[in-house]
C-alpha cells in the first residue's frame, strides 16, 4: 500500500498527532478538565484515521467531476433563493399580523433551512442526471 506524503496529508496528520499529545497532557495534568482532554484526544484518532484513509487515495480520487460540480452550484443557487424566500415570508408574517417575529430567534431556523434544502437539492439533482 502506498502512502501519500504531500502538504495536504502531512498537516493534518500533524495537527492529529498535536492534539492527541494536547489531550493527554490537559487528562494528566489537569484533572478538572480531563472530559476536555478525552474529546482532544477523540477528534484527534478520528482526524488520523481519517488522513490515513485520504493518504492511500489518489489525488484524482478527491476530485468532482464537471457533472457534481455543476449540481452543486445549482443546488446552492436554489438553496439561496429558498432562504431569501423564507426571509421575505417572516419579514411579511411580522409587519402584516399581530405575531412579533425577532430574527434572532428566526435565524436558527433560516440557517437549517438553508443548509437542509442545499443537501436535499443536491441529491435531488444528483439522482436526476443531466442537468440543464
Amino acid at each position: 500500500m502506498k502512502f501519500r506524503t504531500d502538504k495536504y496529508i502531512l498537516r493534518p496528520m500533524s495537527m492529529s498527532i498535536g492534539m492527541v499529545i494536547a489531550g493527554i497532557l490537559l487528562s494528566y495534568l489537569m484533572p478538572s478538565l480531563f472530559f476536555v482532554g478525552f474529546c482532544l484526544i477523540i477528534a484527534g484518532t478520528i482526524l488520523s484515521v481519517t488522513g490515513v484513509y485520504v493518504a492511500t487515495k489518489p489525488v484524482e480520487y478527491f476530485m468532482p467531476d464537471e457533472r457534481t460540480k455543476k449540481n452543486t452550484d445549482r443546488a446552492g443557487h436554489h438553496a439561496f433563493w429558498i432562504m431569501a424566500n423564507v426571509v421575505i415570508i417572516l419579514g411579511l408574517i411580522d409587519r402584516f399580523t399581530s405575531v412579533s417575529i425577532e430574527y434572532k430567534h428566526a435565524g436558527t431556523l433560516i440557517i437549517f433551512i438553508g443548509i437542509y434544502s442545499f443537501l436535499i437539492l443536491r441529491w435531488f439533482y444528483n439522482k436526476k442526471g443531466d442537468v440543464e
